[in-house]
């Protein structure tokens, strides 16, 4: 028999030597009227995948929240060369991959269909109608009847609270769509954001696949120089600018959406926080964040579900964004241990805040998070849109080639600094989507101040 004197029930230690991957930088070029283009080559399979991603702000939708939705969907409801029944026979012929929202327009397609698959593209981006108004009241309907699933839906009850308690119904992040504000909008302002928004100076247009610069040149000039570049675009929809400040509580409190059918308790404890990819303390906070909660090894997986079987899954996000983002903690438990699930994801956070994680942890987390990372590079149009990430966030040039140093270079000091950062229990919200008759006697032994809200976020009454 073979043996030695490993451990095998410990992890080995990283060796933390520099890391080499192989990831070539796309060509690039920018057309006269201002589309930005990226060329991924990939000569593999003879398929070609080509994105236009739209690069703006977030707005208001106010009285009309939903548009954006709407939008995506009207984007292929005709152009001035095709009818929707056209444009759908024509697309499944070819047999294109099209998917249309209002960031996005892709297809995937083969090499020998690509032609005629960019005119499409093209066609959609520049020559779209907004005129089928019998298109319009199907899809409005459909938004109705998701509306209606929504408000049963205690996970999407708690999203759409959650975002009106972080940021505010006067934010783009914090509105939401409503039968009113659906029915509200009509064909002439799909025309007006189309006017505004699509224009050839505010997108990045992506081949990645069986393709060569030479030929995406000619594809841009024959079927996008046309297309034609506004310098104003001010005045034609309505764009407040977004507030940067946000209200949070003096302390933390707990939020209550009653909901007297439920059986389970959906929680969720969190806030606002400001974190972006271009800061020196990025890497170390999405690690911090995977300890905490980012997977099946992390701490509040192996507490919630793993000793205590409260749930099927306890999990943390911590969202960057370059205007705002936020910390969450996300489980559902049985309503019977509500109060000590809460307990245990803000002892949690304690922990983590207070003390020090291991090297064992701190290793284990850089190596998943580097496998995933070069998993994800197995898919070629992901290099695409890494590269075009960059641009749209300002970030370095080779940020992406470097990530994988950069997260092996993050210390445990590293991590201690962004866990002091970003999570603490002094002043978030702790949400529950629950039965508030079976919920409230042990959750007022938690000592925090409890508020009812309904289930569109406004405010109903305190505890008393």
């Amino acid at each position: 028999m073979f043996s030695d004197n490993v451990n095998r029930n410990k992890p080995p230690k990283s060796l933390n030597r520099k890391i080499s991957i192989n990831i070539k930088n796309p060509e690039f070029f920018q057309m006269k009227n201002g589309l930005k283009v990226l060329v991924s080559e990939n000569h593999k399979l003879p398929l070609v995948r080509v994105t236009l991603e739209l690069d703006c702000d977030p707005f208001l939708e106010k009285d009309k929240a939903g548009i954006k939705k709407v939008f995506g969907q009207m984007l292929r409801s005709g152009t001035k060369n095709y009818s929707k029944k056209k444009l759908d026979e024509i697309i499944d012929y070819l047999g294109i991959s099209l998917y249309t929202s209002f960031f996005e327009t892709s297809i995937s397609t083969l090499k020998k269909n690509l032609d005629k698959s960019i005119f499409i593209v093209s066609d959609i981006l520049m020559n779209s109608k907004f005129d089928n108004s019998k298109e319009l009241e199907k899809i409005i309907k459909q938004r109705i009847v998701d509306i209606d699933l929504s408000e049963k839906d205690p996970s999407a009850i708690l999203q759409r609270v959650r975002n009106v308690l972080y940021f505010g119904k006067d934010h783009p992040y914090g509105e939401y769509e409503t039968y009113d504000t659906i029915k509200n909008i009509t064909l002439n302002d799909l025309k007006k954001l189309y006017n505004k928004y699509y224009v050839p100076n505010m997108f990045y247009l992506s081949f990645v696949g069986d393709i060569s610069k030479k030929e995406a040149k000619k594809l841009c000039d024959l079927y996008f120089s046309k297309w034609e570049k506004k310098s104003d675009i001010s005045d034609s929809f309505d764009t407040p600018p977004i507030k940067k400040e946000f209200v949070v509580p003096t302390e933390t409190e707990i939020d209550i959406v009653d909901v007297p059918s439920l059986t389970q308790s959906t929680i969720c404890f969190g806030g606002p926080v400001c974190l972006r990819k271009n800061d020196p303390i990025y890497f170390s906070s999405v690690i911090a964040n995977g300890i905490l909660g980012g997977g099946a090894q992390s701490r509040l997986f192996l507490n919630l579900r793993e000793r205590k079987a409260y749930t099927y899954g306890a999990y943390s996000v911590l969202k960057h964004d370059k205007n705002i983002g936020y910390f969450s903690v996300y489980t559902q438990v049985r309503n019977n241990v509500t109060e000590k699930a809460i307990r245990d994801i803000l002892k949690e956070i304690v922990e983590i805040k207070n003390h020090k994680v291991s090297y064992d942890e701190l290793n284990i987390k850089k190596n998943e998070i580097i496998g995933q990372f070069i998993l994800d590079l197995e898919d070629p149009s992901r290099i695409g849109d890494l590269f075009i990430c960059e641009l749209k966030n300002n970030l370095p040039n080779g940020f992406y080639k470097d990530y994988l140093n950069k997260i092996q270079s993050v210390s445990v000091e590293d991590v201690y600094q962004s866990c002091k950062k970003f999570f603490s229990i002094r002043n978030g919200r702790i949400i529950i989507i629950g039965k508030a008759d079976d919920i409230l006697p042990k959750i007022k032994e938690l000592g925090y101040p409890i508020r009812y809200f309904d289930q569109f976020g406004s405010f109903l009454k305190d505890e008393k």
